[in-house]
């Protein structure tokens, strides 16, 4: 992997110009005005290993090698770096007041000087963070949106996933014309005559949903707890009991299954599409368990 990285070096004048070569006369008592010249170098450099891991003498060889054009540098020459055409940039700020000479600061990466008028002061001028190559580096895995299944309307495919099919359920030795009914009856778990009375009320599962719900004050006083748990049991038990079932849940492969309710936003998406779609995702593993994953 090759990694690119841009180094921006600033340079000053040693000894600053004479402020009567860049500045007319001052009226009396006024000190004269000088400009100072900042340059910045910018150098383009390809290395084998990333610049947070480069050694002193890594950055000095890198300053230090011939500049390639784009040709060269795809066929490299050797060395674990590769420099690329550098480019000047000269700013010329002016200060109000003359600069006095100072001695030649040090060139390290860590104390690389600022002029403190320039107008890049607030970038500190260190070496920066490699560029991230343009193409995808290799075994990078590509991520593919899944397809979706939508099902909830009896007319259109998929009905069979929704507890409102007519696919009855046979547990603990006794039918359930849906597994809606089934479902609707583990809410009354605790007492036994509620179980059967929602059994036995009617074979349409929107009766088993309208009656639970007209014996709300009856509910299991942990049923939000337990919900989900009881809804892949049903599940479960219809999908295993109808081998046409399971063939049709485990050909959808690794779809994401929508209920697509516009009335629940819990066991489906709701109005919005944005709903928690618990029977869906309760579909899914049971999907998974069934290919024994």
């Amino acid at each position: 992997m090759s990694y690119h990285t841009a180094i921006t070096i600033t340079t000053t004048p040693v000894k600053p110009p004479s402020p009567d070569a860049l500045s007319p006369i001052s009226p009396k008592g006024r000190k004269p005005r000088v400009q100072l010249v900042e340059e910045r170098r910018t150098y383009y450099v390809t290395s084998e290993v990333p610049a947070s891991q480069w050694e002193h003498d890594d950055l000095a060889n890198a300053l230090k090698l011939p500049e390639l054009s784009t040709g060269d540098a795809d066929r490299g020459n050797g060395s674990p770096f590769q420099r690329s055409k550098s480019q000047n940039e000269v700013h010329v700020p002016t200060a109000t007041t003359p600069v006095s000479p100072s001695p030649p600061r040090p060139r390290s990466i860590q104390d690389m000087p600022i002029c403190p008028t320039s107008r890049y002061r607030s970038r500190r001028l260190t070496l920066l963070k490699p560029i991230s190559n343009a193409q995808t580096p290799p075994n990078t895995p590509i991520t593919v949106p899944r397809p979706k299944v939508l099902f909830y309307h009896k007319h259109n495919p998929h009905y069979g996933f929704t507890n409102f099919s007519p696919h009855p359920v046979f547990y603990q030795g006794k039918r359930y014309p849906t597994s809606e009914h089934l479902f609707q009856s583990f809410k009354f778990e605790h007492k036994p005559a509620l179980v059967e009375h929602i059994r036995a009320f009617s074979e349409r599962p929107s009766d088993a949903f309208s009656e639970a719900r007209r014996l709300q004050s009856e509910v299991r006083s942990d049923w939000r707890d337990v919900n989900i748990e009881k809804m892949d049991i049903a599940l479960q038990l219809k999908f295993t009991q109808h081998p046409d079932l399971k063939q049709e849940l485990l050909t959808t492969g690794n779809a994401e299954l929508v209920e697509d309710s516009d009335k629940d936003a819990f066991w489906g998406i709701g109005h919005d599409g944005s709903g928690r779609n618990e029977l869906g995702k309760a579909l899914e593993r049971l999907r998974s368990q069934l290919r024994g994953h």
